[in-house]
């Protein structure tokens, strides 16, 4: 599950910064980033809420979009929704309600993974946008560390908290938002670092790596978003949300083959000649070594042709 963890972090800090953290559930269980989601569901850091979504896709067929309503049937209320072309469909909640990330959750996380939990419980200062974590000494200066969402949009409340909360100048705030259009704005003075340079997520909690840099003011404040096979061949690495995935040299060498190709359909005996495998092998034991990166960067016409996704192609300049 390992790879996964990049991606899904990378998801879930853009998640926090959509208003009301909502996701729609054709995104959760039909969209190329399906794995993902499970693994955000499966850490409890995405969950049902309880509002419907205005339009799904049809589970039956697939291809109408259906609009979610209640029905009784007795003392129990279920959904449906109806379809021009399958009638009456009924829908389980999970693909009727909108799914939510939690911020609460990451601040939770947080708290633990920094050692807080046992002295300082967490507290919400600013509705939904700011938790306060609890005190760390750094180099012999206390600081009062944060986490917080949405910031860009709440700065004023957010700067006035911080001001009562904290001594001056030692604020550290982890945030999922956009550190480079704060540093222009009443927040730029604060020291904010972003949650993805210094957190990976791990078996359902973060664990912080590297925090002491930024309070040295050593560290970037940039974090990148790539997602593309520029590193493949230098590094034997795929780029997903910002997040080098190391491949194993079989999933190495079935990209390979489609970069060379340079976006023609590839058929699997010639795959299989160059991973040097039977051409009866199944993708799909391939692809269970890295899901995440054949969902991004491999597509296919389920009948044995594949191909780079035009999206990632390499440019003549690498």
């Amino acid at each position: 599950m390992g790879p996964i963890n990049a991606p899904a972090l990378a998801e879930l800090s853009r998640l926090l910064e959509q208003p009301g953290h909502h996701l729609l559930p054709d995104a959760v269980w039909v969209s190329g980033q399906a794995e993902v989601f499970k693994h955000l569901r499966d850490v409890q850091a995405l969950s049902l809420g309880p509002e419907l979504t205005d339009a799904v896709l049809c589970p039956d067929c697939m291809s109408g979009a259906i609009r979610p309503e209640q029905v009784a049937h007795g003392s129990q209320i279920g959904l449906r929704a109806y379809c021009g072309e399958c009638g009456w469909v009924p829908l389980a909640k999970e693909r009727a309600r909108l799914w939510q990330a939690s911020p609460a959750k990451v601040a939770d996380w947080l708290n633990a993974s920094l050692g807080l939990r046992s002295r300082y419980p967490v507290t919400e200062i600013v509705n939904g946008v700011l938790w306060h974590l609890g005190e760390r000494e750094y180099k012999r200066h206390r600081h009062s560390l944060f986490f917080g969402c949405q910031l860009a949009a709440n700065q004023a409340d957010v700067d006035g908290a911080l001001g009562k909360a904290s001594a001056p100048g030692m604020d550290l705030t982890l945030t999922t938002s956009d550190i480079t259009v704060l540093q222009s704005g009443r927040l730029g003075r604060r020291l904010l670092v972003p949650l993805r340079a210094v957190a990976q997520l791990r078996k359902g909690s973060l664990v912080i790596e590297n925090l002491e840099a930024y309070v040295d003011g050593l560290a970037p404040l940039v974090v990148s978003d790539e997602t593309s096979l520029r590193l493949l061949e230098t590094k034997r690495v795929a780029l997903i949300g910002g997040a080098e995935v190391s491949l194993s040299p079989q999933v190495f060498k079935f990209l390979k083959v489609l970069l060379d190709a340079d976006g023609d359909e590839v058929h699997k005996r010639q795959i299989a000649a160059a991973l040097e495998i039977p051409d009866t092998f199944r993708f799909a034991d391939i692809k269970k070594r890295h899901p995440e990166v054949f969902e991004t960067f491999v597509q296919s016409d389920q009948k044995g042709n594949y191909w780079l996704h035009p999206d990632y192609m390499l440019s003549e300049g690498g």
